[in-house]
């Protein structure tokens, strides 16, 4: 009799409920006394969230003083070129740089007299009774300040300056642009309610550059007992402090351009929700004591009357997942079965494991996507850097043997960086549209011949055509010093033009084709720089071909020659 009682009365949910009782209480006072920290750590973390937005209000001014940093820079590089020029030409050279950057009013370069030799206006002027000259002479240093009254434009501008020392460290002047306030920031109608009321950006002597609100009553807006030279050199961070008109604001202050501009973006803290008081304060502490009752009852009524889901709904649950990847809610019914519960829950922890796992194979391919984009963007940019160098080395080299030489290997370091451009800017995910890129590539490499329409006639054909880098690599090389090749010895006829012709298809058998040719006959004086050639092109196409597993074929007739490629073209994989 006693055993029929305990098997027929169901006593799963008074011992849930009682478990559940048990382990909820210590959740629920670690719950109170982390909240309490919450509350107290709220305001600072709400605090440290506005430095997001405010390097978001100083985007755009960032990105106007890196560019005039940037080409004050370069105008200080160029001194010494500068300097041997006429006037008239340095400031034709000066107007045309203005004229192309409409962010700048003026540009110029100011020697160690204090007078402007090379600058975008006419004459010359001296700035010996400004102080930036004689900041910049006793401090040479990239400085950014504020003339209300600029000497060019007569209106108000930031000054971006960078000095020219000598070789042994003395100061010969600096180079200088202006920014007109106007096109610098912002109006306060394009910044939304989450922007900051009142964004100053101050150089690194303290001295205010800009405020959104203007520079009327600056200082009453700034921090009570602060200057903005208190700033300067530390790390981005946010505090909450009483101004010095009595406002209490919340102000986050990040380096705009580090060691050169900064930013201090203020917003009203009542606006924000960071003041507290004694309601906003109990109602979080009270909110685990009454989710630990309502638990309690909650997990009472659902084990008593909420039915454990039997083998057949959980098979249509599986179904379900295993066709949209969704967890249903389980059905109901009238008798619950301990056994069943334990079966659908380790079936959900199972569905969830996957779920997750497979969130975080997702989010590792994205991560390796954008890093191997990254990869080729910096590997392009140290190509094109190479390429630099090796353009101001012909232009020093005294010898023509020396320029050829240093040309050939420009062009080919170019056709690297032009690959790797591609493959960073392509959507294909690490695939290469060919014609894009021997189109690029045959485009530098016919502006570094120097080709003119009047002397040279260039025929161009690309069909759509996809590849690896694998083979993109050595597809780019060999365009590279097979174009170039034409170009030496491209002739003519007297009286007709040259010819110059590229082809890039793929034939119905799969294969890829790659044509180059160009007519042959008597090629002018000035084209003649290295007639007998050294051989090294015609052996890297041999061994860029063996890398594409190509063959080659050469047509050598009496009024033309042709380089014809071709190589098998490797399918891709569905990625789906």
């Amino acid at each position: 009799m006693i055993r029929r009682l305990r098997a027929g009365v169901d006593s799963l949910a008074i011992r849930v409920s009682l478990m559940l009782a048990a382990a909820l209480l210590p959740i629920g006072v670690i719950a109170i006394a982390q909240t309490t920290a919450l509350i107290r750590e709220n305001k600072s973390q709400s605090e440290d969230n506005l430095l997001a937005l405010t390097s978001e209000a100083a985007a755009a001014e960032e990105a106007f003083m890196r560019t005039a940093f940037g080409s004050a820079q370069a105008i200080a590089a160029m001194a010494p070129d500068l300097s041997a020029l006429s006037e008239e030409d340095c400031h034709a050279v000066m107007s045309r740089f203005v004229a192309r950057d409409r962010n700048f009013s003026f540009a110029g370069f100011v020697n160690a007299q204090g007078l402007t030799v090379c600058s975008s206006t006419q004459e010359r002027q001296s700035v010996r009774d400004q102080g930036l000259w004689e900041a910049m002479r006793k401090d040479p240093r990239p400085r950014a300040t504020v003339n209300v009254s600029g000497p060019s434009s007569q209106a108000s501008v930031v000054i971006v300056s960078y000095p020219v020392l000598d070789e042994d460290g003395r100061f010969e002047g600096y180079a200088a642009v202006s920014l007109p306030h106007m096109r610098l920031f912002r109006r306060l109608e394009e910044l939304s309610a989450e922007r900051p009321v009142d964004l100053v950006t101050f150089n690194s002597d303290g001295q205010p550059l800009s405020a959104e609100n203007g520079m009327n009553d600056l200082e009453q807006r700034l921090p009570e007992g602060r200057d903005l030279q208190s700033f300067v050199g530390q790390p981005q961070y946010a505090f909450t402090a009483e101004t010095a008109g009595g406002d209490r604001r919340v102000f986050a202050y990040v380096p705009i351009v580090p060691d050169l501009v900064y930013g201090l973006g203020s917003w009203d803290a009542d606006e924000l929700g960071l003041s507290w008081n004694r309601v906003t304060t109990i109602l979080p502490l009270m909110f685990p004591v009454m989710m630990w009752l309502a638990c309690l009852l909650v997990v009472y009524i659902a084990i008593q009357r909420q039915v454990i889901i039997p083998t057949r709904n959980l098979r249509a649950r599986m179904l379900m997942f295993m066709r949209s990847r969704r967890i249903s809610a389980p059905q109901r019914q009238t008798r619950p079965a301990a056994e069943f519960r334990e079966m659908d829950e380790t079936w959900e922890r199972m569905a969830e494991s996957i779920l997750h796992d497979e969130a975080e194979l997702e989010d590792a391919l994205h991560d390796k996507t954008v890093l191997l984009r990254e990869v080729h963007h910096r590997v392009k940019n140290n190509l094109q850097l190479i390429a630099s160098i090796l353009n101001m080395k012909i232009r020093k080299a005294r010898t023509k043997d020396a320029k050829v030489a240093l040309r050939d290997v420009q062009s080919r370091v170019m056709g690297l960086a032009t690959v790797h451009r591609n493959l960073y800017e392509t959507s294909l995910q690490g695939r290469v549209r060919a014609d894009e890129l021997v189109r690029s590539i045959a485009s530098n490499v016919l502006a570094a011949g120097r080709v003119e329409s009047t002397r040279m006639d260039v025929s161009e054909y690309y069909e759509p055509l996809v590849l690896y880098p694998d083979q993109a690599v050595p597809l780019s090389l060999i365009v590279s010093e097979a174009l170039g090749n034409a170009l030496k010895y491209a002739g003519s006829a007297e009286g007709e033009k040259a010819r110059i012709s590229i082809h890039l298809a793929l034939e119905e058998t799969g294969e890829g084709v790659l044509r180059v040719s160009n007519s042959c006959g008597p090629v002018p004086v000035t084209d003649t720089e290295d007639m007998d050639g050294s051989g090294l092109g015609s052996q890297l196409i041999t061994a860029f071909t063996s890398q594409l597993e190509g063959r080659t074929a050469l047509d050598d007739g009496e009024d033309h020659y042709s380089l014809t490629l071709h190589f098998p073209v490797e399918e891709f994989k569905d990625e789906g």
